[in-house]
């Protein structure tokens, strides 16, 4: 009797050590928090959508990723020692699938975060019926993406490099050109056309009629004082030209 129960305790524990090992096999992925999750790879923020993966790895830590591309990049350089299971979703319904478990369509062409261009699906018939949709694509299996080259389509990565920049070099030129507008706004502003008188205007309308007064030109004064700013609204415009005109009047006089 003591032998019998010996013998049914010890099945018990090999039976509880036997399921906890088990149980450590077992890995789950977890839902993307956009506000902190970043990429493991090139630090990007990860989105909520069908291009982000996830490593879990055998101490239990979850590692996130914005492109496939990236996870298997981190695989290159870290190796897969660690890793417990990895996961990508479905470009359809965005289910969480073990990557071994699903299959892959690869263009060059395919918008993804990081221009890898690898879609994932849960289903072969779903992938084959999108390449069929798209006109393009490469099926491939889980065994073939160790071997994929996963280049970076640098055009697309460019052009979307380009987009971003080309909003803020559209901001700054914008800028720029909204602060020339300003600047020759302040001079409107400061009533004395200044700014005018001192560059182009004065440069244009002094030094080309002044040409005319040499020659005896003198119906330019008028023009000269129209070129140089003047206002017949705005006061400080109208003594600048009047001391332009003074100036010349005097010098002729001379």
């Amino acid at each position: 009797m003591r032998n019998r129960w010996m013998t049914l305790t010890i099945a018990l524990v090999m039976a509880a050590v036997f399921s906890v090992a088990c149980g450590r096999g077992e890995y789950a992925a977890r839902a993307v928090n956009e506000e902190t999750d970043r990429c493991a790879t090139c630090n990007m923020a990860v989105a909520d959508d069908a291009h982000a993966t996830q490593i879990v790895t055998k101490d239990g830590r979850t590692l996130m990723f914005d492109d496939i591309g990236c996870m298997y990049a981190w695989i290159a350089e870290h190796g897969d020692g660690d890793v417990g299971a990895k996961f990508v979703r479905d470009y359809e319904t965005l289910a969480w699938v073990k990557s071994e478990k699903a299959y892959y369509v690869y263009d060059a062409t395919f918008k993804t975060p990081m221009a890898y261009g690898v879609l994932s699906f849960a289903d072969r018939a779903d992938a084959e019926a999108f390449i069929a949709e798209q006109g393009k694509g490469v099926l491939m299996t889980a065994d073939e993406l160790p071997n994929h080259s996963w280049a970076v389509n640098r055009d697309m990565d460019r052009a979307h490099g380009e987009g971003a920049h080309g909003h803020d070099n559209a901001a700054g030129h914008g800028a720029d050109g909204h602060g020339d507008a300003s600047g020759h706004g302040a001079g409107m502003e400061d009533g004395g056309h200044d700014a005018g008188h001192e560059g182009g205007a004065e440069s244009h309308g002094a030094s080309g009629h002044d040409a005319g007064h040499e020659s005896g030109a003198n119906g330019h004064d008028a023009g000269d004082a129209h070129g140089a700013g003047a206002d017949p609204g705005d006061d400080a415009g109208r003594k600048a030209a009047g001391a332009l005109m003074d100036a010349r009047e005097g010098g002729a006089a001379a």
